[in-house]
């Protein structure tokens, strides 16, 4: 200790104390009352609380302790509280990040700190490809998983002239460039693509020019509120009557917040539903408990990779390396929840996705009643190709 203590005052670095090794420090970085804040946000620490509980609130002797804090949807704001969540406060791993952008930043200062970054939030599959990291498991869906499987199956049956509304920043360009590349593979066309800023208010001009370009299908390219309001706009010009809706990244808060009148028929990617199984009503059951609501996919995730990270501290006995602690996940099979697969060499979390339809009024039988599960997409199928993300340590 009085070794480190020398380093890091040469450095000019914030030792954490003694007492802060005598625990296990979970953070949450998320966002906690913006666009996001339905799908991972507070709920999503509740069940980063609910994992510890289950695990039993210790770890090889050691108190499990969760902080988490609001990231706002802003680099700069994020990779302060990262630095003194591993300079001052002892934190072991971080997990969430919201954005691709957030994401990618705290990768790096994560790595370069030797701790565990578990990315849920952030899209981009440069997270375990060209930006890859030996200090992170990446557990949430990726623009890859979201640009495939949805739009090969709507080109499938007949819809093969696109129009992609996009959000302008890292996520939604990957996606449009993937989704564009998967059309066209398989002969569709791209008839139109714009793109908006994060929380436009109005779509109206874009949606009147893929009116305009005669598409027959609309990909909402985009997440969170805007996703929701773009597609709500969508129905009041009555487009449904003549596209598809498609909406890769559509999450649960998006069908809550449209209803079922506005969000029926959305075709989407899901990679784990509340209702699917006994494992999943369960854990809901008890969620619902606390938060008055059903868990979205990512706060399932939050819940999992909690499990799977303390597993591996109790297995290697000591949360301090954090590349090591990685590399003991990646050993382990994933067998939480629903999830059951395996962490590749890369980092990328592997599991089967579902393709899933919004439900009509008619067929729901509840509140949160709201997907009709249409088909499995094989984990090993789902995601970028080990031999093909370009990822190199």
């Amino acid at each position: 200790m009085i070794k480190k203590l020398a380093l890091a005052l040469f450095l000019g670095m914030t030792v954490p104390s003694l007492a802060d090794e005598n625990a296990v420090r979970i953070g949450v970085l998320t966002d906690m009352s913006g666009a996001f804040a339905d799908v991972v946000g507070p709920g999503g620490v509740e069940a980063v609380r609910m994992a510890v509980t289950d695990f039993g609130g210790t770890v090889n002797g050691k108190p499990i302790e969760v902080v988490f804090a609001d990231d706002q949807l802003k680099p700069d704001v994020a990779l302060s509280i990262l630095r003194q969540w591993y300079g001052e406060r002892g934190v072991d791993v971080a997990m969430e990040f919201t954005t691709s952008t957030i994401g990618l930043a705290a990768q790096e200062i994560t790595r370069s700190a030797n701790k565990v970054a578990i990315p849920v939030g952030p899209a981009t599959s440069d997270l375990y490809g060209a930006k890859c990291s030996p200090n992170s498991v990446v557990w949430g869906m990726d623009n890859f998983a979201f640009g495939n499987a949805a739009p090969k199956a709507v080109v499938a049956k007949g819809g093969d002239k696109w129009f992609l509304l996009v959000t302008d920043y890292t996520f939604g360009h990957q996606l449009q460039a993937l989704v564009t590349n998967l059309v066209t593979s398989q002969g569709g066309k791209i008839v139109g693509a714009v793109r908006h800023p994060l929380g436009n208010p109005d779509f109206s001009s874009y949606l009147l020019q893929a009116q305009a370009e005669g598409a027959n299908v609309i990909a909402f390219i985009n997440s969170g509120s805007d996703m929701s309001t773009s597609i709500k706009q969508a129905r009041e010009f009555a487009l449904n009557t003549t596209m598809q809706f498609v909406a890769p990244a559509f999450q649960l808060p998006n069908a809550i917040a449209l209803g079922l009148e506005v969000g029926q028929g959305v075709i989407v990617t899901n990679s784990v539903y509340w209702d699917q199984s006994d494992v999943t009503r369960a854990f809901s059951k008890r969620f619902s408990e606390k938060m008055n609501k059903v868990p979205t996919e990512n706060q399932f995730m939050m819940y999992a990779a909690t499990m799977h990270y303390l597993k591996a501290v109790d297995e290697l006995g000591s949360p301090t390396d954090g590349k090591a602690i990685v590399e003991q996940m990646k050993k382990m099979p994933v067998s939480e929840l629903d999830f059951k697969g395996r962490i590749r060499k890369d980092g990328r979390v592997i599991y089967d996705l579902n393709l899933a339809e919004v439900k009509t009024p008619a067929e729901s039988t509840g509140p949160f009643d709201l997907y009709r599960l249409t088909g499995k997409i094989p984990g090993e199928q789902a995601f970028v190709p080990e031999d093909k993300t370009g990822c190199q340590f």
